[in-house]
């Protein structure tokens, strides 16, 4: 029966990329835009971010992860980082 039924036969799509984030920073180390691309690869990513950087800081991360840096590194990363002293408790 199944030879006898003619299917439509589409292409798959493939995914176009993965999304990454860049984050341009000021001077002082506040962020100014954040932006987000897509790429195929981090290599491809990191020459889109690359051509934003324009002399300043700009950071590039895909999820939670760190990918490169570009631009001026003389600008603060981290001024200031502490641990909690206890867990954050979620009051609905």
């Amino acid at each position: 029966m199944a030879d006898l039924l003619q299917f439509p036969v589409q292409p798959c799509v493939q995914s176009v990329g993965r999304t990454y984030q860049i984050h341009k920073f000021a001077v002082n180390g506040i962020v100014l835009t954040s932006r987000t691309v897509t790429a195929s690869n981090d290599s491809d990513a990191k020459k889109q971010a690359s051509k934003l950087a324009g002399g300043q800081r700009i950071e590039l991360w895909f999820d939670n992860r760190f990918v490169a840096q570009f631009g001026s590194s003389d600008v603060p990363i981290a001024a200031w980082i502490r641990l909690l002293d206890a867990p954050l408790a979620i009051v609905p």
